[in-house]
């Protein structure tokens, strides 16, 4: 029970809030009114797409056709992708329902969290790409992004991402940023004429992570740990990678290989995936260049996909 004092407290600091909100001025706009109605015209205009770049923080205009011949391009990948029944979001919340339900039932969850992972109200998730114009200006590819905000799998992937992010941060190539890179580095000692610095790249890693190992990998560190509940975190986490149900241009998909970019557990998922990856190829004393290997470390997988490592010959 909150106290009437704290309730005092509370009510005192929302009327300041209130007061400062009401009375804080609003900023002044640097565009001339000519430029101001040419970006209402390039808003309004339905031939073209504007998205911001995936990288460097610039504007793409894209004409809209080639935007979608693009995306379809992709979506025409069967292996990956496949159109989505109409009752799909339907059979998706019965799942969850029934899910959930049983953890309620074995006292897992408790009922707010029951109530939290069923929404009421649902909207269906949005395909987007960025384009990587770092890579190409001529014909740019691009980074597919799945709006899940309001969606029926939302409450359920933020979930799943509170269990996942603590465990990210433990794996041994673990790279926060560029200040902790090189806090790394210069704690190191190399020898110019025998080892050089070497930086490579995962060619798009959230579509192609295989999802039942994505799963498998999550499985390993919770049996490793003896996490009691994890039963439940992996069930929510199977309805998460198994139903990426996302529209673009009036149709629905559903991403059967891959993890959707856009879901909040996705980039924990794919560090874990690659982390197991490494447990496997690079710090194992079996693996091939295990000996040659001074110093691997790995930039969080946000979207970058970014991998730094250090060779000896």
């Amino acid at each position: 029970m909150v106290g009437p004092k704290i309730r005092i407290f509370e009510n005192l600091v929302l009327e300041k809030v209130k007061k400062l909100c009401k009375f804080t001025p609003k900023p002044n706009c640097n565009l001339t009114r000519n430029e101001h109605q040419a970006l209402l015209r390039l808003q309004q205009n339905k031939n073209i797409v504007i998205k911001p770049c995936d990288k460097g923080g610039g504007i793409v205009l894209l004409d809209m056709d080639q935007y979608k011949h693009k995306v379809r391009l992709m979506l025409g990948t069967p292996e990956h992708y496949s159109k989505a029944n109409s009752g799909w979001q339907r059979e998706v919340k019965k799942t969850i329902q029934e899910v959930s339900l049983k953890a309620y039932n074995n006292g897992l969850i408790c009922e707010k969290e029951y109530i939290y992972l069923n929404p009421m109200t649902t909207r269906v998730p949005i395909l987007y790409g960025l384009l990587k114009v770092h890579k190409s200006e001529t014909d740019p590819p691009f980074r597919p992004i799945v709006s899940t905000v309001g969606s029926v799998t939302e409450p359920l992937s933020k979930y799943v991402e509170t269990f996942l992010k603590t465990r990210v941060v433990q794996l041994p190539a673990y790279v926060k940023d560029t200040g902790h890179i090189i806090s790394i580095l210069e704690g190191a000692r190399f020898n110019p004429e025998s080892e050089f610095l070497v930086t490579m790249d995962i060619e798009a890693l959230y579509t192609n992570i295989p999802q039942h190992e994505a799963w498998q990998a999550v499985r390993q560190i919770f049996d490793k740990e003896g996490m009691t509940d994890h039963l439940f975190v992996l069930d929510c986490l199977k309805i998460v990678l198994e139903s990426n149900f996302f529209e673009f241009d009036g149709e629905t998909y559903q991403q059967k290989k891959g993890v959707s970019m856009g879901a909040a557990c996705a980039p924990s998922v794919a560090n874990i995936y690659v982390g197991l990856f490494e447990q496997t190829h690079i710090y194992n004393e079996i693996a091939p260049f295990y000996e040659n290997i001074r110093l691997w470390s790995r930039s969080d997988l946000d979207g970058k996909d970014e991998n730094l490592k250090d060779l000896r010959h």
